[in-house]
């Protein structure tokens, strides 16, 4: 996987356009990561969502496994394999970011 830094503008109907090509690219899918300045209201809605979940009561442990399965059913991975799969997945992506920062 290679990673790109590149600077682009989302329109009003939340397309992504790049300010400008990249060079030796081929037509492909990509993954995207978005990050862009917060302004003082999100920074504060963010600090407020905290504060109200905090107020939440502890879920138990049978909820959160429960949860995490309906979760994990709903976005495909419905079977032991598929969530295999997905760890394996996240493992080599994780070792790759590890490989980059050395």
């Amino acid at each position: 996987m290679k990673a790109v830094k590149a600077t682009g503008k989302i329109n009003t109907v939340g397309q992504l356009s790049l300010d400008y090509p990249i060079k030796g690219t081929l037509p492909s899918s990509v993954r995207v990561i978005i990050v862009w300045e917060e302004t003082e209201t999100e920074v504060n809605e963010f600090w407020q969502q905290i504060s109200e979940y905090q107020q939440h009561p502890l879920r138990s442990a049978e909820q959160l496994q429960q949860e995490l399965k309906q979760s994990l059913t709903e976005a495909g991975y419905d079977s032991r394999e598929k969530i295999i799969d997905l760890v394996q997945d996240i493992k080599r992506e994780i070792s790759q970011e590890r490989q980059q920062k050395q």
